[in-house]
């Protein structure tokens, strides 16, 4: 049964963490938490799997959160994370600008997740492209704010929306081309 409250979905759907969820192969009775941005509290050896979807690229120490994921986990526990925020392709310093503009954002080069994953005693069992979902919800997104364009505007105010735009255009640019990538990474803790 999935703990409350920790998963904020942040470049995602409902489907798609369903799909995550499956692929974590959870026996009915297993304890699973989402994690999100948000600090938790959570004794070792107390949850047989953790979700975490988009949020490790907005931690300054990954490192130190695998290292935490596999102390929480129990053993033969999965661990599946998506990092939405692997350098794929060249960018420039203005488009990682804007990409990272709405708050912290750490980039990572392309096997560094692998690195970080081993070195927390964890074996990765798969690695997923996920960066079409992400071009397709920044996309949708995108036209979403537009039609409602008044609204917004005046909720936000102008510099705000055109801001938020500009990053949504930004990201799916940078996905579409597949110059950010995103990808899920499924790893287990060893018996």
């Amino acid at each position: 049964m999935a703990e409350p409250g920790l998963f904020d979905g942040t470049v995602t759907s409902a489907e798609e963490r369903r799909d995550f969820v499956a692929l974590l192969a959870l026996a009915p009775s297993s304890r699973l938490l989402e994690i999100g941005t948000q600090p938790y509290d959570a004794a070792d050896l107390s949850f047989d799997a953790v979700l975490c979807i988009d949020a490790i690229a907005e931690l300054r120490d990954r490192a130190a959160a695998l290292a935490d994921w596999a102390r929480i986990v129990k053993p033969g526990g999965r661990i599946l994370y998506t990092d939405p925020a692997i350098v794929a392709g060249l960018v420039t310093n203005e488009e990682l600008a804007m990409r990272s503009s709405m708050g912290l954002v750490a980039f990572s080069p392309q096997g560094e997740n692998e690195s970080l994953i081993e070195s927390a005693g964890l074996r990765l069992l798969r690695a997923d492209d996920a960066t079409d979902t992400a071009a397709l919800v920044a996309l949708r997104r995108h036209a979403e704010r537009a039609s409602r364009e008044g609204e917004l505007v005046a909720a936000e105010g102008r510099e705000r929306y055109d801001t938020r735009q500009r990053f949504l255009d930004v990201a799916h640019k940078l996905a579409a081309e597949r110059r950010l990538a995103r990808i899920a990474f499924l790893a287990e803790k060893m018996a």
